[in-house]
Protein backbone atom coordinates (compact mmCIF):
# COMPACT_ATOMS: atom_id res chain seq x y z
CA UNK A 1 0.00 0.00 0.00
CA UNK A 2 1.65 3.43 -1.07
CA UNK A 3 1.23 5.88 1.58
CA UNK A 4 3.13 9.63 1.65
CA UNK A 5 2.41 9.88 5.50
CA UNK A 6 5.39 7.61 7.13
CA UNK A 7 3.40 6.08 9.46
CA UNK A 8 2.07 2.50 9.69
CA UNK A 9 -2.14 1.12 9.91
CA UNK A 10 -1.31 0.90 13.73
CA UNK A 11 -0.33 4.64 14.13
CA UNK A 12 -3.01 5.90 12.42
CA UNK A 13 -5.72 3.72 13.85
CA UNK A 14 -4.07 4.37 17.49
CA UNK A 15 -3.77 8.49 16.21
CA UNK A 16 -7.69 8.13 15.25
CA UNK A 17 -8.73 6.72 18.81
CA UNK A 18 -6.73 9.15 20.76
CA UNK A 19 -9.03 11.72 18.75
CA UNK A 20 -11.93 9.85 20.02
CA UNK A 21 -10.56 9.00 23.43
CA UNK A 22 -9.45 12.47 24.04
CA UNK A 23 -11.46 15.05 22.17
CA UNK A 24 -14.55 13.30 21.77
CA UNK A 25 -14.50 13.07 17.61
CA UNK A 26 -16.48 10.73 16.05
CA UNK A 27 -14.55 7.88 14.19
CA UNK A 28 -15.29 9.29 10.81
CA UNK A 29 -14.27 13.52 11.92
CA UNK A 30 -10.90 11.38 13.78
CA UNK A 31 -10.01 10.14 10.29
CA UNK A 32 -11.04 13.05 8.23
CA UNK A 33 -8.59 15.05 10.12
CA UNK A 34 -5.49 12.69 9.86
CA UNK A 35 -5.97 11.66 6.39
CA UNK A 36 -5.68 15.69 5.32
CA UNK A 37 -1.41 14.75 6.23
CA UNK A 38 -2.11 11.61 3.71
CA UNK A 39 -1.40 11.62 0.34
CA UNK A 40 -1.08 8.37 -1.98
CA UNK A 41 -3.19 6.55 -4.30
CA UNK A 42 -3.78 4.04 -2.05
CA UNK A 43 -5.07 6.99 0.53
CA UNK A 44 -8.95 6.22 -0.11
CA UNK A 45 -8.00 2.15 0.30
CA UNK A 46 -6.59 2.92 3.65
CA UNK A 47 -8.78 5.49 5.22
CA UNK A 48 -11.78 2.53 4.51
CA UNK A 49 -9.27 -0.09 6.17
CA UNK A 50 -8.52 2.53 9.04
CA UNK A 51 -12.26 3.43 9.55
CA UNK A 52 -13.09 -0.16 9.60
CA UNK A 53 -10.55 -1.02 12.23
CA UNK A 54 -11.21 2.13 14.46
CA UNK A 55 -14.97 1.36 14.77
CA UNK A 56 -14.45 -2.16 15.68
CA UNK A 57 -12.31 -1.41 18.13
CA UNK A 58 -14.46 1.09 19.69
CA UNK A 59 -17.83 -1.57 18.94
CA UNK A 60 -16.01 -4.45 21.29
CA UNK A 61 -13.58 -2.01 23.18
CA UNK A 62 -15.29 -3.79 26.63
CA UNK A 63 -14.21 -7.10 25.31
CA UNK A 64 -10.92 -6.30 24.15
CA UNK A 65 -10.49 -4.35 27.95
CA UNK A 66 -11.47 -7.76 29.91
CA UNK A 67 -8.79 -10.01 27.84
CA UNK A 68 -5.97 -7.27 28.57
CA UNK A 69 -6.65 -6.67 31.61
CA UNK A 70 -6.50 -10.54 32.12
CA UNK A 71 -3.28 -10.93 31.46
CA UNK A 72 -1.83 -7.84 33.27
CA UNK A 73 -1.02 -8.80 36.81
CA UNK A 74 -1.47 -6.15 38.80
CA UNK A 75 -2.31 -3.25 37.44
CA UNK A 76 -5.02 -1.96 34.88
CA UNK A 77 -5.47 -0.90 30.69
CA UNK A 78 -6.49 2.43 32.30
CA UNK A 79 -2.85 2.15 34.01
CA UNK A 80 -1.31 2.85 30.98
CA UNK A 81 0.01 5.45 28.76
CA UNK A 82 -3.25 5.90 26.44
CA UNK A 83 -1.33 5.66 23.34
CA UNK A 84 0.07 2.44 24.58
CA UNK A 85 -2.99 1.51 25.81
CA UNK A 86 -4.38 1.40 22.28
CA UNK A 87 -1.60 0.12 20.27
CA UNK A 88 -2.57 -3.03 22.86
CA UNK A 89 -5.72 -3.22 21.62
CA UNK A 90 -4.94 -3.01 18.27
CA UNK A 91 -2.72 -5.90 18.63
CA UNK A 92 -5.50 -7.94 20.65
CA UNK A 93 -7.66 -6.72 17.91
CA UNK A 94 -6.15 -8.57 15.32
CA UNK A 95 -5.44 -11.56 17.07
CA UNK A 96 -8.52 -12.34 18.29
CA UNK A 97 -11.21 -10.85 16.28
CA UNK A 98 -9.57 -10.64 12.92
CA UNK A 99 -7.62 -13.75 12.90
CA UNK A 100 -4.45 -12.24 11.85
CA UNK A 101 -1.64 -14.41 12.75
CA UNK A 102 -0.49 -13.98 15.76
CA UNK A 103 3.11 -13.39 15.56
CA UNK A 104 2.06 -10.82 12.55
CA UNK A 105 -0.12 -9.24 14.95
CA UNK A 106 2.64 -8.90 18.06
CA UNK A 107 5.36 -8.25 15.80
CA UNK A 108 3.58 -5.02 14.02
CA UNK A 109 2.47 -3.93 17.38
CA UNK A 110 5.62 -4.29 18.44
CA UNK A 111 7.52 -2.50 16.47
CA UNK A 112 5.46 0.58 17.12
CA UNK A 113 5.56 0.10 20.41
CA UNK A 114 9.43 0.13 20.43
CA UNK A 115 9.67 3.21 17.85
CA UNK A 116 7.17 5.78 19.60
CA UNK A 117 8.20 4.47 23.45
CA UNK A 118 11.59 2.77 23.85
CA UNK A 119 13.19 -0.65 24.06
CA UNK A 120 11.30 -1.39 27.64
CA UNK A 121 8.10 -0.42 26.56
CA UNK A 122 8.15 -2.85 23.46
CA UNK A 123 9.71 -5.86 25.71
CA UNK A 124 6.44 -5.29 27.82
CA UNK A 125 3.79 -4.83 24.94
CA UNK A 126 5.34 -8.00 23.64
CA UNK A 127 5.19 -10.33 27.08
CA UNK A 128 1.20 -8.79 27.36
CA UNK A 129 0.41 -9.84 23.26
CA UNK A 130 2.22 -13.36 24.25
CA UNK A 131 0.02 -14.16 26.95
CA UNK A 132 -3.13 -12.76 25.08
CA UNK A 133 -2.37 -15.45 21.98
CA UNK A 134 -2.72 -18.48 24.89
CA UNK A 135 -5.64 -17.09 26.88
CA UNK A 136 -8.53 -18.89 26.61
CA UNK A 137 -11.67 -15.62 25.87
CA UNK A 138 -14.85 -18.50 26.24
CA UNK A 139 -13.58 -20.20 28.94
CA UNK A 140 -12.66 -16.27 30.90
CA UNK A 141 -16.28 -15.40 30.11
CA UNK A 142 -17.28 -19.03 30.82
CA UNK A 143 -16.01 -18.16 34.81
CA UNK A 144 -17.14 -14.11 34.77
CA UNK A 145 -20.55 -15.42 34.02
CA UNK A 146 -21.16 -18.05 37.11
CA UNK A 147 -19.69 -15.11 39.00
CA UNK A 148 -21.52 -12.08 37.59
CA UNK A 149 -23.89 -11.94 35.04
CA UNK A 150 -24.37 -8.65 34.62
CA UNK A 151 -20.68 -8.20 34.09
CA UNK A 152 -20.81 -11.04 31.91
CA UNK A 153 -23.20 -9.37 29.89
CA UNK A 154 -21.28 -5.77 29.73
CA UNK A 155 -18.06 -8.02 28.75
CA UNK A 156 -19.77 -10.62 25.90
CA UNK A 157 -21.99 -7.85 24.19
CA UNK A 158 -19.46 -5.10 24.95
CA UNK A 159 -21.76 -2.14 26.01
CA UNK A 160 -20.85 -0.04 30.07
CA UNK A 161 -22.40 -1.96 32.70
CA UNK A 162 -25.00 0.94 33.53
CA UNK A 163 -26.25 0.89 30.26
CA UNK A 164 -26.87 -3.08 30.65
CA UNK A 165 -28.55 -2.91 34.41
CA UNK A 166 -30.61 0.07 32.87
CA UNK A 167 -32.18 -1.79 29.69
CA UNK A 168 -32.59 -4.75 31.55
CA UNK A 169 -34.70 -2.60 34.54
CA UNK A 170 -36.77 -0.79 31.63
CA UNK A 171 -37.28 -4.12 28.79
CA UNK A 172 -36.51 -7.37 31.34
CA UNK A 173 -33.58 -9.48 30.55
CA UNK A 174 -34.46 -11.47 26.99
CA UNK A 175 -35.56 -8.23 25.61
CA UNK A 176 -32.35 -5.99 26.82
CA UNK A 177 -30.12 -9.02 25.22
CA UNK A 178 -31.74 -8.50 22.12
CA UNK A 179 -31.54 -5.09 22.00
CA UNK A 180 -27.34 -5.43 22.91
CA UNK A 181 -27.43 -7.79 20.20
CA UNK A 182 -29.41 -5.45 17.50
CA UNK A 183 -26.51 -2.71 18.66
CA UNK A 184 -23.61 -4.67 17.55
CA UNK A 185 -25.25 -6.03 13.97
CA UNK A 186 -24.45 -3.63 10.45
CA UNK A 187 -25.28 -0.01 10.71
CA UNK A 188 -28.74 0.47 8.77
CA UNK A 189 -28.80 3.18 5.89
CA UNK A 190 -31.62 5.21 5.20
CA UNK A 191 -31.80 7.92 2.65
CA UNK A 192 -34.04 11.13 2.69
CA UNK A 193 -35.03 12.88 -0.85
CA UNK A 194 -34.77 16.37 -0.39
CA UNK A 195 -37.83 17.93 -1.52
CA UNK A 196 -35.85 21.00 -2.70
CA UNK A 197 -34.76 19.17 -5.61
CA UNK A 198 -36.45 16.00 -6.18
CA UNK A 199 -39.00 13.98 -4.84
CA UNK A 200 -38.97 10.10 -3.63
CA UNK A 201 -39.96 8.33 -6.49
CA UNK A 202 -37.37 9.96 -8.40
CA UNK A 203 -34.99 8.73 -5.99
CA UNK A 204 -36.07 5.32 -5.73
CA UNK A 205 -36.02 5.02 -9.48
CA UNK A 206 -32.42 6.10 -9.17
CA UNK A 207 -30.68 4.34 -6.60
CA UNK A 208 -32.27 1.21 -8.48
CA UNK A 209 -30.55 2.01 -11.74
CA UNK A 210 -27.56 1.99 -9.61
CA UNK A 211 -27.76 -0.75 -8.26
CA UNK A 212 -29.09 0.32 -4.37
CA UNK A 213 -32.29 -1.97 -3.51
CA UNK A 214 -34.41 -0.12 -1.04
CA UNK A 215 -37.77 -0.28 0.33
CA UNK A 216 -40.53 2.22 1.38
CA UNK A 217 -40.41 3.06 5.00
CA UNK A 218 -43.21 4.69 7.47
CA UNK A 219 -41.95 7.86 6.71
CA UNK A 220 -42.91 9.50 3.95
CA UNK A 221 -39.95 10.43 2.07
CA UNK A 222 -37.35 8.20 3.95
CA UNK A 223 -36.18 4.80 1.85
CA UNK A 224 -34.40 2.02 3.70
CA UNK A 225 -31.41 0.61 2.06
CA UNK A 226 -31.77 -2.66 2.08
CA UNK A 227 -28.44 -4.07 -0.77
CA UNK A 228 -26.04 -1.97 -2.53
CA UNK A 229 -23.05 -3.02 -4.78
CA UNK A 230 -21.31 0.87 -3.98
CA UNK A 231 -21.89 2.82 -0.96
CA UNK A 232 -24.36 5.95 -1.73
CA UNK A 233 -21.95 8.37 -0.96
CA UNK A 234 -20.52 7.77 -3.87
CA UNK A 235 -22.81 8.47 -5.95
CA UNK A 236 -23.51 11.37 -8.32
CA UNK A 237 -26.95 12.37 -6.63
CA UNK A 238 -26.01 12.45 -3.18
CA UNK A 239 -22.75 14.86 -3.85
CA UNK A 240 -25.28 17.02 -5.73
CA UNK A 241 -27.79 16.78 -2.61
CA UNK A 242 -31.05 15.34 -4.05
CA UNK A 243 -31.06 12.77 -0.98
CA UNK A 244 -29.13 12.74 2.60
CA UNK A 245 -28.36 9.93 4.85
CA UNK A 246 -30.53 10.37 7.67
CA UNK A 247 -31.45 7.83 10.35
CA UNK A 248 -35.72 6.64 10.18
CA UNK A 249 -36.58 8.09 14.11
CA UNK A 250 -34.60 11.10 13.38
CA UNK A 251 -36.53 11.90 10.04
CA UNK A 252 -39.38 11.76 11.65
CA UNK A 253 -39.25 14.84 13.82
CA UNK A 254 -39.98 17.34 10.89
CA UNK A 255 -42.90 16.04 10.07
CA UNK A 256 -43.94 15.66 13.78
CA UNK A 257 -43.08 19.65 13.95
CA UNK A 258 -45.19 20.13 10.79
CA UNK A 259 -43.61 23.40 10.31
CA UNK A 260 -45.94 25.49 7.21
CA UNK A 261 -44.30 27.77 4.42
CA UNK A 262 -43.76 31.13 5.90
CA UNK A 263 -43.43 30.29 9.49
CA UNK A 264 -40.81 31.35 11.97
CA UNK A 265 -38.75 28.29 13.23
CA UNK A 266 -35.86 27.96 16.01
CA UNK A 267 -33.40 25.32 16.29
CA UNK A 268 -31.86 25.40 19.50
CA UNK A 269 -29.18 22.39 18.78
CA UNK A 270 -29.27 22.31 15.07
CA UNK A 271 -25.56 20.95 14.08
CA UNK A 272 -25.17 18.61 12.59
CA UNK A 273 -28.41 20.06 10.39
CA UNK A 274 -30.12 16.94 9.52
CA UNK A 275 -33.84 18.02 11.33
CA UNK A 276 -32.83 21.94 10.09
CA UNK A 277 -32.37 21.36 6.84
CA UNK A 278 -36.00 18.64 6.36
CA UNK A 279 -37.44 21.53 7.80
CA UNK A 280 -36.45 23.89 4.81
CA UNK A 281 -37.65 21.36 2.60
CA UNK A 282 -41.13 20.79 4.36
CA UNK A 283 -40.89 24.66 4.18
CA UNK A 284 -40.46 24.98 0.45
CA UNK A 285 -37.64 27.68 1.59
CA UNK A 286 -40.13 29.89 2.71
CA UNK A 287 -40.19 31.87 6.31
CA UNK A 288 -37.22 31.46 8.15
CA UNK A 289 -35.15 29.25 10.57
CA UNK A 290 -32.73 30.30 12.84
CA UNK A 291 -30.16 27.26 13.33
CA UNK A 292 -28.58 27.72 16.48
CA UNK A 293 -25.62 26.14 18.07
CA UNK A 294 -22.63 26.08 20.27
CA UNK A 295 -20.05 24.61 17.91
CA UNK A 296 -18.63 26.98 15.46
CA UNK A 297 -16.77 24.16 13.34
CA UNK A 298 -20.32 22.28 13.04
CA UNK A 299 -21.83 25.79 12.25
CA UNK A 300 -19.31 26.10 8.97
CA UNK A 301 -19.81 22.46 7.89
CA UNK A 302 -23.47 23.04 7.82
CA UNK A 303 -23.29 26.03 5.99
CA UNK A 304 -20.91 23.96 3.29
CA UNK A 305 -24.12 21.58 3.26
CA UNK A 306 -26.96 24.16 2.80
CA UNK A 307 -25.09 24.91 -0.35
CA UNK A 308 -25.13 21.52 -1.68
CA UNK A 309 -28.59 20.73 -0.69
CA UNK A 310 -30.21 24.26 -2.13
CA UNK A 311 -31.81 25.32 1.67
CA UNK A 312 -31.87 29.19 1.46
CA UNK A 313 -34.16 29.84 4.40
CA UNK A 314 -31.67 29.15 7.12
CA UNK A 315 -29.48 31.81 9.84
CA UNK A 316 -26.73 30.57 11.02
CA UNK A 317 -26.25 31.56 14.97
CA UNK A 318 -23.18 30.75 16.98
CA UNK A 319 -24.73 30.55 20.51
CA UNK A 320 -26.09 28.42 23.32
CA UNK A 321 -29.23 27.08 23.06
CA UNK A 322 -29.51 27.36 27.06
CA UNK A 323 -29.95 31.33 26.52
CA UNK A 324 -30.16 32.65 22.84
CA UNK A 325 -33.22 35.06 23.04
CA UNK A 326 -34.33 36.04 19.53
CA UNK A 327 -36.32 40.01 19.58
CA UNK A 328 -38.99 37.96 18.03
CA UNK A 329 -40.51 34.99 19.28
CA UNK A 330 -41.06 31.32 17.35
CA UNK A 331 -44.31 29.71 15.59
CA UNK A 332 -42.21 26.11 16.39
CA UNK A 333 -39.40 24.81 17.87
CA UNK A 334 -37.02 21.84 17.17
CA UNK A 335 -35.65 20.83 20.41
CA UNK A 336 -33.40 17.85 19.31
CA UNK A 337 -31.09 17.72 22.77
CA UNK A 338 -28.07 16.60 23.50
CA UNK A 339 -28.21 13.60 24.97
CA UNK A 340 -26.35 10.19 26.41
CA UNK A 341 -26.63 9.03 22.89
CA UNK A 342 -27.10 5.67 23.91
CA UNK A 343 -30.03 5.23 21.21
CA UNK A 344 -26.93 5.17 18.86
CA UNK A 345 -24.53 2.63 19.98
CA UNK A 346 -24.72 0.56 15.92
CA UNK A 347 -24.42 4.05 14.19
CA UNK A 348 -21.48 5.69 16.64
CA UNK A 349 -20.53 2.98 18.97
CA UNK A 350 -17.32 5.15 20.50
CA UNK A 351 -20.24 6.83 22.54
CA UNK A 352 -20.82 4.12 24.18
CA UNK A 353 -17.65 4.58 26.35
CA UNK A 354 -18.17 8.58 27.24
CA UNK A 355 -20.97 8.90 29.70
CA UNK A 356 -21.35 7.70 33.18
CA UNK A 357 -24.34 8.67 35.60
CA UNK A 358 -22.38 11.85 36.98
CA UNK A 359 -21.48 13.17 33.61
CA UNK A 360 -25.69 11.97 32.13
CA UNK A 361 -26.53 14.03 34.91
CA UNK A 362 -25.14 17.64 33.81
CA UNK A 363 -26.21 16.50 30.54
CA UNK A 364 -30.09 16.15 31.90
CA UNK A 365 -29.17 19.92 33.12
CA UNK A 366 -28.45 20.80 29.99
CA UNK A 367 -31.35 19.78 28.53
CA UNK A 368 -34.06 21.13 30.89
CA UNK A 369 -31.92 24.64 30.45
CA UNK A 370 -32.40 24.17 27.07
CA UNK A 371 -36.47 23.25 27.50
CA UNK A 372 -37.20 26.51 29.58
CA UNK A 373 -35.27 28.38 27.00
CA UNK A 374 -37.59 27.32 24.61
CA UNK A 375 -40.60 27.83 26.20
CA UNK A 376 -39.06 31.86 26.57
CA UNK A 377 -38.49 31.93 22.20
CA UNK A 378 -41.65 29.98 21.43
CA UNK A 379 -45.28 32.27 20.94
CA UNK A 380 -48.57 31.82 22.77
CA UNK A 381 -49.83 28.95 21.03
CA UNK A 382 -46.43 27.85 19.39
CA UNK A 383 -45.46 23.80 18.62
CA UNK A 384 -42.30 22.43 19.44
CA UNK A 385 -40.73 19.04 19.59
CA UNK A 386 -38.56 17.80 21.90
CA UNK A 387 -35.90 14.67 20.84
CA UNK A 388 -33.28 12.21 22.22
CA UNK A 389 -31.23 9.67 20.69
CA UNK A 390 -31.26 8.21 24.09
CA UNK A 391 -33.10 5.51 25.99
CA UNK A 392 -33.07 6.55 29.30
CA UNK A 393 -36.11 7.88 31.30
CA UNK A 394 -34.54 11.05 32.86
CA UNK A 395 -33.74 12.18 29.71
CA UNK A 396 -37.07 11.76 27.54
CA UNK A 397 -40.47 11.39 29.52
CA UNK A 398 -39.01 13.01 32.98
CA UNK A 399 -38.09 16.09 30.77
CA UNK A 400 -41.44 16.55 29.28
CA UNK A 401 -42.87 16.25 32.69
CA UNK A 402 -40.32 19.35 33.54
CA UNK A 403 -41.49 20.62 30.44
CA UNK A 404 -44.90 20.41 31.75
CA UNK A 405 -44.71 21.60 35.23
CA UNK A 406 -43.14 24.97 33.70
CA UNK A 407 -46.04 25.77 31.52
CA UNK A 408 -45.90 23.12 28.23
CA UNK A 409 -49.13 21.27 27.33
CA UNK A 410 -47.98 17.82 25.79
CA UNK A 411 -50.08 17.25 22.38
CA UNK A 412 -51.58 14.28 21.90
CA UNK A 413 -50.07 13.40 18.29
CA UNK A 414 -51.27 10.81 16.18
CA UNK A 415 -47.91 8.90 16.05
CA UNK A 416 -48.52 6.67 12.99
CA UNK A 417 -45.64 3.97 13.94
CA UNK A 418 -43.43 3.15 16.54
CA UNK A 419 -43.97 2.15 20.03
CA UNK A 420 -45.21 4.59 23.16
CA UNK A 421 -43.10 5.69 25.90
CA UNK A 422 -43.32 5.45 29.33
CA UNK A 423 -44.63 7.03 32.66
CA UNK A 424 -48.19 8.97 32.81
CA UNK A 425 -47.58 10.62 29.63
CA UNK A 426 -45.95 7.51 27.60
CA UNK A 427 -49.66 7.00 25.81
CA UNK A 428 -48.50 10.81 23.81
CA UNK A 429 -44.32 9.50 23.67
CA UNK A 430 -43.27 8.37 20.50
CA UNK A 431 -40.19 6.05 21.00
CA UNK A 432 -38.13 3.40 18.71
CA UNK A 433 -35.99 0.78 19.47
CA UNK A 434 -33.19 -1.19 17.93
CA UNK A 435 -33.80 -4.28 17.72
CA UNK A 436 -38.02 -3.57 17.12
CA UNK A 437 -37.73 -0.89 14.38
CA UNK A 438 -34.18 -1.31 12.39
CA UNK A 439 -32.90 2.41 13.53
CA UNK A 440 -31.51 3.88 16.35
CA UNK A 441 -33.42 4.09 19.88
CA UNK A 442 -35.31 7.20 19.63
CA UNK A 443 -37.74 9.24 21.47
CA UNK A 444 -40.26 12.24 20.02
CA UNK A 445 -42.50 14.39 22.28
CA UNK A 446 -44.61 17.34 20.59
CA UNK A 447 -45.36 20.31 22.96
CA UNK A 448 -47.48 23.76 23.02
CA UNK A 449 -47.28 27.21 24.83
CA UNK A 450 -50.80 27.70 25.44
Amino acid sequence: MELFYRVTLHEIVADALMLVEEKEFSSKHALEKIFKKVEGKDKEKARGIAHAYVFEIEKWRAKIDFIINSVLRGSKIEDLDPYLANLLRIGVFEMKFKKVNPAIATDSTVRVVKEKFDLTRAKFANAILREVEKFNVEGALKKLKEKDRIEWLAVRFSHPRWYVEYVIDLLGYDEAVRLLLSNLKPQRYYVRANTLKTDIEKVKEYLENNGVRVAYTPVEDVLKVLEYEKPVTKLEWYKKGYFVIQDLASAYVAHVLSPEPGERVLDLAAAPGSKTFHVAALMENKGEIVAVDYSYERLIRMKERMKRLGVKNVKLVHADGQSYIDKEKFDKIILDAPCSSSGTYRQFPEVKWRFNEEKIKRVISVQRNMLINAFRNLREGGEMTYSTCSVRIDENEENVIFGLERGFEIVDYPFSWGDKGFLEIGDKTFRTWTHRHDCNSFFIAKLRKP
